[in-house]
C-alpha cells in the first residue's frame, strides 16, 4: 500500500488566493483572450509569501535575532530583488498560450484541505520520510545539524524547482531572457544555500526546536 504524497505548503492569504483563482477562471472561461494582467497580479503577492514562508516566518517564530538572521536575511534580500525583477520583466510579455500553461501550472501548486487553500509542492517519498524523521528527532531533543541541513538543502532544492523553475519552464525564451533566467537562478540558488548551510546551523540552541517545529507545520497531507 503506497503512502500518502506530502507536501511543502503554506496558507494563502485570501489576497493571493482571490488573485490566483481570478486568473485560473479567467482563462478557463477565455481561453483565447490575454489575461495578463490577471497574471501579474499574482506575482508580488505570491513571491512576497514563498519568501517570508522560507525566511521571515521562521524567524518572527521564535523573534530571533544575531548572526544567524543576518545571514538569512540577507540571503532573502538578494533572492527578492533577483525574484521579483525576473518575474516583472517575464510576465508582462507572456502570450496567450504560455498564460493557459501556466494557469494549469498554478492550478497544481494550489492544494485545499479543511476549506483552507494552500500553495505548495510534493516531496519524493524519500524525501518525505527523512524529513519527517530529522523533524521527529528534533521535537525529541536528539537531532544532528547534519541531518537538518541535508533535509533543507532538498525542500530548499524543491522550492526552486517548483517556484521557478516549472514556472519558467512554460515560457517560450530568446537568447537574452535565457541569459537572465540562468543568471537569476543561479543567484538565487547561491543565496539560497547560503541561508540553511550557514544560517541554520548558526541558530542558538534554544531557537533550534521551535524552527523545526515550524518548518514541521508546512508539511501537509491535502
Amino acid at each position: 500500500m503506497s503512502q500518502p504524497t506530502l507536501y511543502v505548503a503554506f496558507p494563502a492569504s485570501d489576497e493571493l488566493r482571490d488573485r490566483i483563482d481570478t486568473f485560473l477562471e479567467v482563462t478557463r472561461e477565455e481561453p483565447d483572450s490575454n489575461h495578463v494582467q490577471e497574471l501579474e497580479a499574482i506575482m508580488d503577492p505570491f513571491l512576497d509569501e514563498v519568501l517570508h514562508t522560507y525566511f521571515t516566518g521562521p524567524i518572527d517564530a521564535v523573534n530571533a535575532k544575531g548572526t544567524a538572521v543576518n545571514v538569512i536575511l540577507g540571503a532573502m534580500k538578494v533572492i527578492s530583488k533577483a525574484a521579483h525583477g525576473l518575474a516583472g520583466r517575464l510576465m508582462r510579455k507572456t502570450s496567450v498560450e504560455e498564460q493557459r500553461a501556466l494557469a494549469e501550472h498554478f492550478r497544481n501548486l494550489r492544494l485545499e484541505k479543511d476549506g483552507q487553500v494552500y500553495i505548495g509542492y510534493p516531496l519524493s517519498p524519500a524525501l518525505a520520510e527523512r524529513a519527517s524523521l530529522v523533524f521527529q528527532e528534533f521535537a525529541d531533543g536528539n537531532g544532528q545539524m547534519p541531518r537538518l541541513v541535508e533535509v533543507m538543502d532538498g525542500i530548499s532544492a524543491g522550492a526552486i524547482e517548483n517556484y521557478l523553475d516549472k514556472t519558467v519552464g512554460n515560457l517560450e525564451l530568446g537568447r537574452i531572457n535565457r541569459g537572465l533566467v540562468s543568471g537569476a537562478r543561479a543567484t538565487i540558488k547561491k543565496a539560497s544555500a547560503s541561508s540553511v548551510e550557514k544560517g541554520i546551523p548558526a541558530m542558538e540552541k534554544s531557537h533550534q526546536k521551535p524552527v523545526v517545529a515550524y518548518f514541521e507545520s508546512l508539511l501537509l497531507q491535502p
